[in-house]
């Protein structure tokens, strides 16, 4: 066995110390290197999110635009809609008048045929009377007069 001076147990005592700190040192760098690669991957998985949550708010603004605007358009359809059914309704009243009137002029017709000239008369102003309601009703303009 080689003899070893006290001095000599210190040295390796020392080298070994230095190469623990050194093994101690390289393990702090190596991570601190590893903290800096998680550091750079998170800050570009923010930076990627961020750009992300961007594209989605513009999405959105987006589609609430395009919201907006269906729903100015179904409000213009829903008004057309009430507007065409109110005409429907006019058109289907002035139908049953028109009827009506068509019905008392084949009456009136038949009463001067069968020589009965006062209903006929009656039926005339009874006529007249729808066709003046019509008129008021619808403004159908000028308001014509069988005799």
């Amino acid at each position: 066995m080689p003899f070893h001076s006290p001095q000599s147990k210190f040295n390796f005592q020392s080298q070994s110390v230095s190469v623990s700190i050194l093994i101690e040192n390289l393990s702090m760098t190596e991570k601190e290197e590893v903290s800096k690669q998680k550091t750079k991957s998170l800050n570009a998985k923010f930076h990627g999110l961020k750009q992300d949550m961007g594209q989605i708010k513009e999405d959105q603004r987006c589609i609430r635009d395009e919201q907006r605007k269906i729903r100015e358009r179904l409000e213009d359809v829903r008004r057309q809609c009430d507007e065409v059914r109110l005409e429907s309704e006019a058109i289907a009243k002035q139908s049953a008048f028109n009827r009506i009137r068509l019905v008392v002029m084949f009456q009136i017709i038949k009463a001067r045929e069968d020589g009965d000239f006062d209903k006929a008369a009656l039926l005339c102003r009874f006529l007249n009377s729808i066709s003046d309601r019509t008129n008021h009703l619808f403004g159908s303009g000028k308001k014509k007069k069988v005799s």
